[in-house]
């Protein structure tokens, strides 16, 4: 027998006979007391990391501030334009001006805020400036299925091939049949 198997063995046998030296265990029950906390409340565990309570889950709290792709901040008033917010059309706008949808809709308002009789170039101008960089975005897009992945499958001709060879065949077949 192996020196493990004898081992395990060993200690059967020393339980059985009450001669076992019988270890203490932890992590079984109640040892940790779960405390109810409400929403919004804070607190720091035995390692010091700080804990927030919120609407159904528990966050770790970090003391770096949100970057990049994790900032969804309205550049204008900082208000949080994230999507687990119950208003949808901030996050919406948010995606396409950085702005709230609030803010969004005074800084329009305010290019074309001209008083009446007069040119409101700065509205038409805005307006003209979004749609050529959408124009851009198509373009650049068309650019990459085109020029960039012209090495997939777009001129493959095997298919093409197959069928014509198919067709080929066929074309033999129905005159050896009428020639007889």
């Amino acid at each position: 027998m192996s020196n493990k198997l004898e081992q395990n063995l060993s200690k059967v046998r020393d339980m059985l006979t009450g001669t076992h030296k019988a270890k203490t265990q932890v992590g079984y029950g109640d040892q940790e007391r779960v405390i109810p906390r409400g929403i919004g409340e804070r607190w720091t565990d035995l390692e010091g990391v700080e804990w927030e309570q919120c609407k159904g889950y528990v966050k770790k709290v970090t003391s770096l501030p949100d970057v990049g792709i994790f900032s969804k901040n309205c550049k204008k008033c900082g208000k949080n334009c994230s999507r687990m917010q119950a208003d949808k059309r901030h996050f919406e706008t948010w995606k396409r001006m950085e702005r709230c949808f609030h803010c969004q809709i005074n800084f329009e308002a305010d290019l074309k805020g001209t008083p009446i009789g007069e040119s409101n170039n700065k509205w038409y101008f805005w307006v003209k400036l979004q749609m050529l960089q959408r124009w851009d975005a198509i373009d650049q897009e068309v650019q990459h299925l085109v020029f960039e992945n012209s090495d997939n499958k777009f001129n493959d001709k095997s298919v093409a091939n197959a069928l014509a060879n198919e067709e080929v065949r066929k074309t033999r077949e129905t005159i050896k049949t009428n020639s007889k």
